[in-house]
Protein backbone atom coordinates (compact mmCIF):
# COMPACT_ATOMS: atom_id res chain seq x y z
CA UNK A 1 0.00 0.00 0.00
CA UNK A 2 2.82 2.39 0.83
CA UNK A 3 4.87 1.58 -2.28
CA UNK A 4 1.85 1.80 -4.58
CA UNK A 5 1.20 5.38 -3.42
CA UNK A 6 4.78 6.63 -3.04
CA UNK A 7 5.16 9.24 -5.84
CA UNK A 8 8.96 8.85 -5.83
CA UNK A 9 8.98 5.08 -6.22
CA UNK A 10 10.27 3.58 -9.48
CA UNK A 11 7.32 1.60 -10.89
CA UNK A 12 9.59 -0.41 -13.17
CA UNK A 13 10.88 -2.33 -10.13
CA UNK A 14 7.50 -4.02 -9.71
CA UNK A 15 7.57 -7.65 -10.78
CA UNK A 16 5.52 -8.33 -13.91
CA UNK A 17 3.08 -11.19 -14.21
CA UNK A 18 4.65 -14.42 -15.41
CA UNK A 19 3.06 -16.82 -17.89
CA UNK A 20 1.07 -18.60 -15.17
CA UNK A 21 -0.31 -15.29 -13.89
CA UNK A 22 -1.32 -14.29 -17.40
CA UNK A 23 -2.98 -17.70 -17.83
CA UNK A 24 -5.02 -17.17 -14.67
CA UNK A 25 -6.17 -13.78 -15.96
CA UNK A 26 -7.12 -15.28 -19.31
CA UNK A 27 -9.08 -18.06 -17.58
CA UNK A 28 -10.88 -15.53 -15.39
CA UNK A 29 -11.68 -13.34 -18.38
CA UNK A 30 -13.21 -16.29 -20.21
CA UNK A 31 -15.22 -17.25 -17.13
CA UNK A 32 -16.39 -13.65 -16.68
CA UNK A 33 -17.50 -13.42 -20.30
CA UNK A 34 -19.44 -16.69 -20.00
CA UNK A 35 -21.28 -15.37 -16.94
CA UNK A 36 -22.01 -11.92 -18.29
CA UNK A 37 -23.48 -13.41 -21.47
CA UNK A 38 -26.46 -14.36 -19.27
CA UNK A 39 -27.38 -10.68 -18.95
CA UNK A 40 -27.89 -9.44 -22.54
CA UNK A 41 -30.28 -6.67 -21.50
CA UNK A 42 -28.13 -5.18 -18.74
CA UNK A 43 -26.68 -1.65 -18.85
CA UNK A 44 -22.96 -1.85 -19.57
CA UNK A 45 -20.21 0.41 -18.24
CA UNK A 46 -22.34 3.11 -16.63
CA UNK A 47 -23.00 4.10 -13.02
CA UNK A 48 -26.71 3.92 -12.06
CA UNK A 49 -28.63 7.18 -11.91
CA UNK A 50 -31.65 7.83 -9.65
CA UNK A 51 -33.76 8.26 -12.78
CA UNK A 52 -32.84 4.78 -14.07
CA UNK A 53 -35.48 2.07 -13.86
CA UNK A 54 -34.63 -0.93 -11.69
CA UNK A 55 -32.31 -3.33 -13.44
CA UNK A 56 -28.82 -4.81 -13.69
CA UNK A 57 -25.64 -2.88 -14.46
CA UNK A 58 -22.48 -4.58 -15.78
CA UNK A 59 -19.01 -3.32 -14.80
CA UNK A 60 -19.98 0.20 -13.65
CA UNK A 61 -16.86 2.32 -12.82
CA UNK A 62 -17.54 3.52 -9.25
CA UNK A 63 -15.56 6.27 -7.54
CA UNK A 64 -16.08 8.28 -4.35
CA UNK A 65 -13.77 10.56 -2.42
CA UNK A 66 -11.70 7.76 -0.94
CA UNK A 67 -12.82 4.56 -2.68
CA UNK A 68 -12.74 3.23 -6.21
CA UNK A 69 -13.68 -0.03 -7.91
CA UNK A 70 -15.59 -1.75 -10.68
CA UNK A 71 -17.81 -4.67 -9.61
CA UNK A 72 -18.87 -7.10 -12.32
CA UNK A 73 -22.58 -6.56 -11.59
CA UNK A 74 -24.89 -4.30 -9.64
CA UNK A 75 -28.34 -5.73 -8.99
CA UNK A 76 -31.36 -3.74 -7.82
CA UNK A 77 -32.51 -4.73 -4.34
CA UNK A 78 -34.80 -2.88 -1.94
CA UNK A 79 -34.43 0.63 -3.31
CA UNK A 80 -30.68 0.37 -3.90
CA UNK A 81 -28.02 -1.87 -5.39
CA UNK A 82 -25.97 -4.82 -4.20
CA UNK A 83 -22.62 -5.86 -5.70
CA UNK A 84 -22.01 -9.21 -7.35
CA UNK A 85 -18.44 -10.28 -8.14
CA UNK A 86 -17.12 -12.95 -10.51
CA UNK A 87 -14.20 -15.01 -9.25
CA UNK A 88 -12.00 -17.74 -10.70
CA UNK A 89 -12.30 -20.13 -7.75
CA UNK A 90 -15.04 -22.39 -6.44
CA UNK A 91 -17.62 -20.81 -4.19
CA UNK A 92 -19.84 -23.86 -3.67
CA UNK A 93 -19.34 -27.49 -2.69
CA UNK A 94 -21.82 -30.38 -2.58
CA UNK A 95 -23.88 -30.22 0.59
CA UNK A 96 -26.57 -27.91 1.91
CA UNK A 97 -27.05 -24.54 3.57
CA UNK A 98 -25.66 -22.13 0.98
CA UNK A 99 -27.70 -18.97 0.31
CA UNK A 100 -27.92 -18.88 -3.48
CA UNK A 101 -29.86 -17.72 -6.50
CA UNK A 102 -29.67 -18.51 -10.19
CA UNK A 103 -28.60 -16.14 -12.93
CA UNK A 104 -32.07 -16.39 -14.44
CA UNK A 105 -33.60 -15.00 -11.23
CA UNK A 106 -30.74 -13.28 -9.40
CA UNK A 107 -32.86 -11.59 -6.72
CA UNK A 108 -34.79 -14.74 -5.75
CA UNK A 109 -32.54 -16.07 -2.99
CA UNK A 110 -33.04 -19.39 -1.22
CA UNK A 111 -31.18 -21.74 1.09
CA UNK A 112 -29.85 -24.55 -1.06
CA UNK A 113 -30.33 -28.23 -0.32
CA UNK A 114 -27.64 -29.11 -2.91
CA UNK A 115 -24.75 -26.81 -2.08
CA UNK A 116 -22.80 -25.49 0.88
CA UNK A 117 -20.72 -22.33 0.76
CA UNK A 118 -16.96 -22.55 0.27
CA UNK A 119 -15.89 -19.35 2.07
CA UNK A 120 -13.18 -16.99 0.86
CA UNK A 121 -12.36 -14.15 3.25
CA UNK A 122 -11.03 -11.96 0.43
CA UNK A 123 -14.38 -12.20 -1.41
CA UNK A 124 -16.27 -11.02 1.66
CA UNK A 125 -13.92 -8.06 2.17
CA UNK A 126 -14.25 -7.09 -1.49
CA UNK A 127 -18.05 -7.15 -1.17
CA UNK A 128 -17.82 -4.97 1.95
CA UNK A 129 -15.69 -2.50 -0.02
CA UNK A 130 -18.29 -2.20 -2.75
CA UNK A 131 -21.13 -1.92 -0.24
CA UNK A 132 -19.35 1.04 1.39
CA UNK A 133 -18.52 2.53 -2.00
CA UNK A 134 -22.17 2.31 -3.05
CA UNK A 135 -23.08 3.91 0.28
CA UNK A 136 -20.71 6.80 -0.42
CA UNK A 137 -22.60 7.35 -3.68
CA UNK A 138 -26.07 6.99 -2.14
CA UNK A 139 -26.69 3.82 -4.16
CA UNK A 140 -26.41 1.06 -1.54
CA UNK A 141 -29.33 -1.20 -0.73
CA UNK A 142 -30.60 -1.14 2.83
CA UNK A 143 -29.61 -4.79 3.19
CA UNK A 144 -25.84 -5.26 3.60
CA UNK A 145 -25.35 -8.25 1.30
CA UNK A 146 -23.29 -9.13 -1.74
CA UNK A 147 -22.89 -12.04 -4.10
CA UNK A 148 -20.08 -14.01 -5.73
CA UNK A 149 -20.24 -16.15 -8.86
CA UNK A 150 -17.47 -18.73 -8.76
CA UNK A 151 -15.95 -21.11 -11.25
CA UNK A 152 -16.20 -24.87 -11.39
CA UNK A 153 -19.26 -25.19 -9.20
CA UNK A 154 -20.89 -28.62 -8.79
CA UNK A 155 -22.87 -29.60 -11.87
CA UNK A 156 -21.20 -26.92 -13.96
CA UNK A 157 -23.98 -24.44 -13.15
CA UNK A 158 -23.60 -20.74 -12.42
CA UNK A 159 -25.03 -19.66 -9.09
CA UNK A 160 -24.77 -16.47 -7.11
CA UNK A 161 -23.55 -17.27 -3.60
CA UNK A 162 -24.81 -14.59 -1.24
CA UNK A 163 -22.98 -13.25 1.82
CA UNK A 164 -24.36 -11.25 4.74
CA UNK A 165 -21.88 -8.52 5.60
CA UNK A 166 -23.17 -7.29 8.95
CA UNK A 167 -23.82 -10.40 11.06
CA UNK A 168 -23.61 -9.36 14.75
CA UNK A 169 -20.46 -10.60 16.41
CA UNK A 170 -18.64 -11.40 13.16
CA UNK A 171 -19.34 -8.40 10.96
CA UNK A 172 -17.37 -8.32 7.74
CA UNK A 173 -18.15 -4.62 7.50
CA UNK A 174 -16.53 -3.91 10.87
CA UNK A 175 -13.43 -5.85 9.85
CA UNK A 176 -13.32 -4.03 6.52
CA UNK A 177 -13.73 -0.59 8.13
CA UNK A 178 -10.75 -1.21 10.43
CA UNK A 179 -8.58 -2.51 7.59
CA UNK A 180 -9.60 0.29 5.25
CA UNK A 181 -8.84 3.04 7.80
CA UNK A 182 -5.41 1.55 8.40
CA UNK A 183 -4.53 1.19 4.73
CA UNK A 184 -5.96 4.58 3.81
CA UNK A 185 -3.73 6.23 6.41
CA UNK A 186 -0.69 4.39 5.01
CA UNK A 187 -1.57 5.48 1.46
CA UNK A 188 -2.10 9.14 2.42
CA UNK A 189 1.21 9.26 4.30
CA UNK A 190 3.02 7.84 1.27
CA UNK A 191 1.26 10.10 -1.23
CA UNK A 192 2.04 13.25 0.82
CA UNK A 193 5.67 12.20 1.53
CA UNK A 194 4.98 12.16 5.25
CA UNK A 195 6.79 9.78 7.60
CA UNK A 196 5.92 6.24 6.40
CA UNK A 197 3.38 4.35 8.47
CA UNK A 198 4.40 0.97 7.03
CA UNK A 199 7.84 -0.61 6.74
CA UNK A 200 8.77 -3.94 5.10
CA UNK A 201 8.03 -7.09 7.08
CA UNK A 202 7.53 -10.55 5.61
CA UNK A 203 3.98 -11.94 5.73
CA UNK A 204 2.09 -14.56 3.74
CA UNK A 205 0.83 -12.04 1.18
CA UNK A 206 4.42 -11.29 0.10
CA UNK A 207 4.28 -14.35 -2.17
CA UNK A 208 1.75 -12.60 -4.39
CA UNK A 209 3.01 -9.02 -4.15
CA UNK A 210 4.70 -7.34 -7.14
CA UNK A 211 6.90 -5.38 -4.72
CA UNK A 212 8.28 -8.53 -3.04
CA UNK A 213 11.76 -8.28 -4.55
CA UNK A 214 12.07 -4.62 -3.53
CA UNK A 215 11.08 -5.32 0.06
CA UNK A 216 13.18 -8.48 0.30
CA UNK A 217 16.29 -6.57 -0.74
CA UNK A 218 15.60 -3.94 1.91
CA UNK A 219 14.86 -6.52 4.60
CA UNK A 220 17.97 -8.54 3.75
CA UNK A 221 20.16 -5.45 3.92
CA UNK A 222 18.67 -4.62 7.32
CA UNK A 223 18.71 -8.28 8.43
CA UNK A 224 15.04 -7.95 9.38
CA UNK A 225 13.83 -10.56 11.85
CA UNK A 226 10.78 -11.40 9.75
CA UNK A 227 13.09 -13.15 7.28
CA UNK A 228 13.22 -16.08 9.72
CA UNK A 229 10.09 -15.39 11.81
CA UNK A 230 7.44 -14.11 9.38
CA UNK A 231 3.89 -12.97 9.99
CA UNK A 232 2.58 -12.22 13.46
CA UNK A 233 5.72 -13.59 15.11
CA UNK A 234 7.85 -11.02 13.30
CA UNK A 235 5.69 -8.21 14.66
CA UNK A 236 5.74 -9.65 18.19
CA UNK A 237 9.53 -9.90 18.14
CA UNK A 238 9.89 -6.34 16.90
CA UNK A 239 7.56 -5.07 19.61
CA UNK A 240 9.80 -6.81 22.14
CA UNK A 241 12.88 -5.10 20.74
CA UNK A 242 14.15 -8.12 18.80
CA UNK A 243 14.07 -6.54 15.36
CA UNK A 244 16.93 -8.22 13.50
CA UNK A 245 18.08 -11.75 12.76
CA UNK A 246 21.22 -11.09 14.77
CA UNK A 247 19.26 -9.93 17.81
CA UNK A 248 17.12 -13.07 17.65
CA UNK A 249 20.15 -15.31 17.22
CA UNK A 250 21.75 -13.92 20.37
CA UNK A 251 18.79 -13.17 22.62
CA UNK A 252 18.83 -15.00 25.94
CA UNK A 253 16.50 -18.05 25.85
CA UNK A 254 14.66 -16.98 29.01
CA UNK A 255 13.93 -13.58 27.42
CA UNK A 256 12.67 -15.21 24.23
CA UNK A 257 10.39 -17.54 26.20
CA UNK A 258 8.47 -14.51 27.49
CA UNK A 259 7.44 -13.43 23.98
CA UNK A 260 4.08 -15.06 23.07
CA UNK A 261 5.10 -16.46 19.68
CA UNK A 262 2.27 -18.20 17.83
CA UNK A 263 3.74 -19.78 14.70
CA UNK A 264 7.10 -21.04 15.92
CA UNK A 265 8.63 -22.42 19.13
CA UNK A 266 11.01 -19.98 20.79
CA UNK A 267 14.00 -22.33 20.60
CA UNK A 268 13.38 -23.04 16.93
CA UNK A 269 13.13 -19.31 16.18
CA UNK A 270 16.56 -18.76 17.73
CA UNK A 271 18.04 -21.69 15.78
CA UNK A 272 16.55 -20.40 12.54
CA UNK A 273 18.24 -17.08 13.10
CA UNK A 274 21.59 -18.73 13.81
CA UNK A 275 21.24 -20.97 10.75
CA UNK A 276 20.50 -17.89 8.61
CA UNK A 277 23.64 -16.21 9.99
CA UNK A 278 25.76 -19.23 9.08
CA UNK A 279 24.17 -19.72 5.65
CA UNK A 280 22.86 -23.17 6.59
CA UNK A 281 19.79 -24.24 4.56
CA UNK A 282 19.00 -27.16 6.87
CA UNK A 283 20.09 -27.88 10.43
CA UNK A 284 19.37 -31.33 11.82
CA UNK A 285 17.70 -31.46 15.21
CA UNK A 286 19.36 -34.79 16.11
CA UNK A 287 22.58 -36.62 15.29
CA UNK A 288 20.84 -38.98 12.88
CA UNK A 289 17.70 -37.74 11.08
CA UNK A 290 15.09 -40.43 10.50
CA UNK A 291 12.52 -41.07 7.79
CA UNK A 292 10.22 -44.05 7.26
CA UNK A 293 11.61 -46.52 4.73
CA UNK A 294 9.92 -49.64 3.33
CA UNK A 295 10.54 -52.77 1.26
CA UNK A 296 8.30 -51.39 -1.49
CA UNK A 297 8.23 -47.61 -1.91
CA UNK A 298 6.01 -45.52 -4.16
CA UNK A 299 6.59 -41.80 -4.67
CA UNK A 300 3.45 -39.89 -5.63
CA UNK A 301 3.02 -36.41 -7.09
CA UNK A 302 -0.22 -34.95 -8.41
CA UNK A 303 -0.63 -32.18 -11.00
CA UNK A 304 -3.85 -30.17 -10.96
CA UNK A 305 -5.23 -27.34 -13.05
CA UNK A 306 -6.58 -24.51 -10.92
CA UNK A 307 -10.00 -25.46 -9.54
CA UNK A 308 -10.84 -27.81 -12.40
CA UNK A 309 -9.31 -31.07 -11.20
CA UNK A 310 -6.21 -33.27 -10.99
CA UNK A 311 -5.25 -34.46 -14.45
CA UNK A 312 -2.04 -36.35 -13.59
CA UNK A 313 -0.98 -38.74 -10.84
CA UNK A 314 2.71 -39.48 -11.25
CA UNK A 315 4.34 -42.40 -9.46
CA UNK A 316 7.85 -43.80 -9.10
CA UNK A 317 8.21 -47.38 -7.85
CA UNK A 318 11.32 -48.75 -6.09
CA UNK A 319 12.11 -51.61 -3.74
CA UNK A 320 14.72 -53.19 -1.53
CA UNK A 321 16.30 -56.44 -2.62
CA UNK A 322 13.34 -58.40 -1.28
CA UNK A 323 10.85 -55.82 -2.49
CA UNK A 324 12.29 -55.68 -6.01
CA UNK A 325 12.24 -59.46 -6.27
CA UNK A 326 8.57 -59.55 -5.26
CA UNK A 327 7.71 -56.82 -7.76
CA UNK A 328 9.43 -58.65 -10.63
CA UNK A 329 7.70 -61.92 -9.76
CA UNK A 330 4.33 -60.20 -9.98
CA UNK A 331 4.89 -58.22 -13.18
CA UNK A 332 5.55 -54.76 -11.74
CA UNK A 333 8.23 -52.63 -13.38
CA UNK A 334 10.16 -50.25 -11.16
CA UNK A 335 10.44 -46.63 -12.23
CA UNK A 336 8.11 -43.88 -13.38
CA UNK A 337 4.48 -44.50 -14.29
CA UNK A 338 1.98 -41.68 -14.93
CA UNK A 339 -1.80 -41.88 -14.80
CA UNK A 340 -3.04 -38.99 -16.89
CA UNK A 341 -5.93 -37.58 -18.88
CA UNK A 342 -5.36 -35.25 -21.81
CA UNK A 343 -9.03 -34.41 -22.13
CA UNK A 344 -9.66 -30.78 -21.07
CA UNK A 345 -10.88 -30.54 -17.49
CA UNK A 346 -13.43 -30.98 -16.11
CA UNK A 347 -13.99 -34.43 -17.58
CA UNK A 348 -15.00 -37.83 -16.27
CA UNK A 349 -11.76 -39.11 -17.81
CA UNK A 350 -10.09 -37.49 -14.81
CA UNK A 351 -11.98 -40.05 -12.74
CA UNK A 352 -10.77 -42.86 -14.99
CA UNK A 353 -7.11 -41.80 -14.55
CA UNK A 354 -7.54 -41.54 -10.78
CA UNK A 355 -9.25 -44.93 -10.48
CA UNK A 356 -6.38 -46.56 -12.40
CA UNK A 357 -3.83 -44.83 -10.18
CA UNK A 358 -5.66 -45.97 -7.05
CA UNK A 359 -5.90 -49.56 -8.28
CA UNK A 360 -2.13 -49.53 -8.88
CA UNK A 361 -1.34 -48.17 -5.41
CA UNK A 362 -3.78 -50.55 -3.75
CA UNK A 363 -2.38 -53.60 -5.56
CA UNK A 364 1.18 -52.73 -4.51
CA UNK A 365 0.16 -52.20 -0.90
CA UNK A 366 -1.85 -55.43 -0.82
CA UNK A 367 1.00 -57.38 -2.40
CA UNK A 368 3.56 -56.12 0.13
CA UNK A 369 1.37 -56.70 3.17
CA UNK A 370 0.32 -60.11 1.91
CA UNK A 371 3.96 -61.26 1.76
CA UNK A 372 4.94 -59.76 5.10
CA UNK A 373 6.86 -56.86 3.58
CA UNK A 374 6.47 -53.17 4.36
CA UNK A 375 4.97 -50.60 1.99
CA UNK A 376 5.09 -46.82 2.01
CA UNK A 377 3.81 -44.15 -0.37
CA UNK A 378 5.45 -40.73 -0.19
CA UNK A 379 4.26 -37.24 -1.08
CA UNK A 380 5.51 -33.73 -0.39
CA UNK A 381 2.96 -31.69 1.54
CA UNK A 382 -0.02 -34.01 1.89
CA UNK A 383 -2.68 -31.27 1.80
CA UNK A 384 -2.39 -30.90 -1.97
CA UNK A 385 -2.65 -34.61 -2.76
CA UNK A 386 -5.32 -35.27 -0.16
CA UNK A 387 -7.57 -32.54 -1.52
CA UNK A 388 -7.94 -34.49 -4.77
CA UNK A 389 -7.68 -37.92 -3.15
CA UNK A 390 -10.87 -37.07 -1.29
CA UNK A 391 -12.71 -34.97 -3.86
CA UNK A 392 -12.15 -36.98 -7.06
CA UNK A 393 -14.16 -40.02 -5.89
CA UNK A 394 -16.90 -37.68 -4.68
CA UNK A 395 -17.11 -35.98 -8.08
CA UNK A 396 -16.95 -39.14 -10.20
CA UNK A 397 -18.52 -41.96 -8.16
CA UNK A 398 -19.89 -43.58 -11.32
CA UNK A 399 -16.44 -44.35 -12.77
CA UNK A 400 -15.62 -48.09 -12.60
CA UNK A 401 -13.12 -48.93 -9.88
CA UNK A 402 -13.58 -45.65 -8.00
CA UNK A 403 -12.75 -46.20 -4.29
CA UNK A 404 -15.16 -45.36 -1.51
CA UNK A 405 -14.41 -42.45 0.82
CA UNK A 406 -13.72 -44.85 3.70
CA UNK A 407 -10.96 -46.56 1.74
CA UNK A 408 -9.26 -43.24 1.01
CA UNK A 409 -9.51 -42.22 4.66
CA UNK A 410 -8.07 -45.52 5.89
CA UNK A 411 -5.03 -45.10 3.67
CA UNK A 412 -4.20 -41.44 4.32
CA UNK A 413 -4.50 -41.93 8.09
CA UNK A 414 -2.24 -45.01 8.06
CA UNK A 415 1.52 -45.21 8.60
CA UNK A 416 1.85 -46.24 4.92
CA UNK A 417 1.27 -42.62 3.81
CA UNK A 418 4.33 -40.46 4.50
CA UNK A 419 4.50 -36.68 4.08
CA UNK A 420 8.14 -35.71 3.53
CA UNK A 421 7.28 -32.03 4.07
CA UNK A 422 6.29 -32.89 7.63
CA UNK A 423 9.39 -35.06 8.05
CA UNK A 424 11.64 -32.16 7.08
CA UNK A 425 9.90 -29.95 9.64
CA UNK A 426 10.29 -32.58 12.37
CA UNK A 427 13.90 -33.55 11.65
CA UNK A 428 15.41 -30.22 10.60
CA UNK A 429 15.38 -26.52 11.39
CA UNK A 430 14.76 -24.68 8.10
CA UNK A 431 15.57 -20.95 8.12
CA UNK A 432 14.27 -20.37 4.59
CA UNK A 433 11.82 -22.08 2.26
CA UNK A 434 10.67 -25.62 2.99
CA UNK A 435 9.35 -26.13 -0.55
CA UNK A 436 10.50 -29.23 -2.41
CA UNK A 437 12.40 -27.18 -5.01
CA UNK A 438 14.51 -25.66 -2.24
CA UNK A 439 15.02 -28.66 0.03
CA UNK A 440 15.78 -31.19 -2.71
CA UNK A 441 18.50 -28.88 -4.00
CA UNK A 442 20.25 -29.21 -0.64
CA UNK A 443 20.19 -32.97 -1.21
CA UNK A 444 21.93 -32.45 -4.57
CA UNK A 445 18.91 -32.96 -6.84
CA UNK A 446 18.14 -30.74 -9.83
CA UNK A 447 15.24 -30.66 -12.26
CA UNK A 448 15.85 -31.20 -15.95
CA UNK A 449 13.43 -28.42 -16.90
CA UNK A 450 14.96 -24.92 -16.67
CA UNK A 451 11.68 -23.53 -15.27
CA UNK A 452 10.27 -26.18 -12.91
CA UNK A 453 7.18 -25.29 -10.92
CA UNK A 454 3.53 -26.09 -10.43
CA UNK A 455 2.40 -22.73 -11.82
CA UNK A 456 4.40 -23.24 -15.01
CA UNK A 457 3.10 -26.78 -15.38
CA UNK A 458 -0.44 -25.38 -15.63
CA UNK A 459 0.68 -23.31 -18.62
CA UNK A 460 2.20 -26.39 -20.24
CA UNK A 461 -0.94 -28.40 -19.55
CA UNK A 462 -3.08 -25.67 -21.11
CA UNK A 463 -1.09 -26.00 -24.32
CA UNK A 464 -1.13 -29.78 -24.07
CA UNK A 465 -4.94 -29.90 -24.19
CA UNK A 466 -5.38 -27.11 -26.72
CA UNK A 467 -6.87 -27.72 -30.15
CA UNK A 468 -4.59 -28.81 -31.74
CA UNK A 469 -2.59 -30.07 -28.74
CA UNK A 470 1.09 -29.27 -28.31
CA UNK A 471 2.61 -32.73 -27.85
CA UNK A 472 5.92 -31.22 -26.81
CA UNK A 473 4.24 -29.53 -23.85
CA UNK A 474 2.63 -32.81 -22.84
CA UNK A 475 6.08 -34.38 -22.72
CA UNK A 476 7.35 -31.40 -20.73
CA UNK A 477 4.63 -31.90 -18.11
CA UNK A 478 5.42 -35.60 -17.79
CA UNK A 479 9.18 -34.98 -17.57
CA UNK A 480 8.63 -32.35 -14.87
CA UNK A 481 6.29 -34.64 -12.92
CA UNK A 482 8.77 -37.50 -13.16
CA UNK A 483 11.47 -35.26 -11.69
CA UNK A 484 9.13 -34.30 -8.84
CA UNK A 485 8.69 -37.92 -7.76
CA UNK A 486 12.38 -38.68 -8.21
CA UNK A 487 13.12 -35.64 -6.05
CA UNK A 488 11.21 -37.07 -3.09
CA UNK A 489 12.98 -40.41 -3.61
CA UNK A 490 16.39 -38.74 -3.63
CA UNK A 491 15.46 -36.59 -0.64
CA UNK A 492 14.72 -39.52 1.66
CA UNK A 493 17.80 -41.38 0.42
CA UNK A 494 19.80 -38.29 1.36
CA UNK A 495 18.18 -38.13 4.80
CA UNK A 496 19.01 -41.78 5.41
CA UNK A 497 22.53 -41.88 3.94
CA UNK A 498 24.14 -38.43 3.91
CA UNK A 499 22.28 -35.82 5.95
CA UNK A 500 24.18 -36.57 9.16
CA UNK A 501 27.52 -35.87 7.45
CA UNK A 502 26.44 -32.95 5.27
CA UNK A 503 24.50 -30.78 7.74
CA UNK A 504 25.25 -29.01 10.99
CA UNK A 505 23.42 -30.21 14.07
CA UNK A 506 21.41 -27.93 16.35
CA UNK A 507 23.91 -28.59 19.15
CA UNK A 508 26.82 -27.59 16.91
CA UNK A 509 24.96 -24.45 15.85
CA UNK A 510 24.29 -23.46 19.45
CA UNK A 511 27.98 -23.94 20.28
CA UNK A 512 29.21 -21.99 17.25
CA UNK A 513 30.42 -18.41 17.82
CA UNK A 514 27.80 -15.74 17.02
CA UNK A 515 27.94 -13.90 13.73
CA UNK A 516 26.79 -10.31 13.37
CA UNK A 517 25.89 -8.49 10.19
Amino acid sequence: MHLDHDPDRDRTTREQLDSSGLLRIAELDAHRDAVLDHFPDAVVGRVPDPSDPAGIFLRPPLRSGSRVGTPELLITLGGGYVPVLIRGHRTLDPGSGAWVSTLAAPTERAVSTRFRTRPHAADALALAHFHRLLGDLGLAADEAVGGVIGKGNPGGEFHITWHRLDVPGSSVLQDYDLRFADRYAVAVAAATRAAPLALPSRVGECRRCPWAAVCTAEMTAGRDVSLVAPGADGFLLKEAGVGTVDALANVEPEVLEQIPLTGIVAGTARLRARAWQHGASLVRRTEHPAVTRADIELDVDMESYMEDGAYLWGTYLTGTTAGSKLLRENGFDEGYRPFVTWEPLPTSDEGRAFAEFWAYLRSLRTLAHGRGLSFAAYCYSRAAEERWLRSTPARYPQVPGMPAAAEITEFITSDDWVDLYAVIGEEFVVPGSRKLKSVATVAGFSWRDPEPGGANSMVWYSGGVADPPDLGLRERVLRYNEDDVIATLELRRWITDRAAAETMSAAELEAAPPRWG
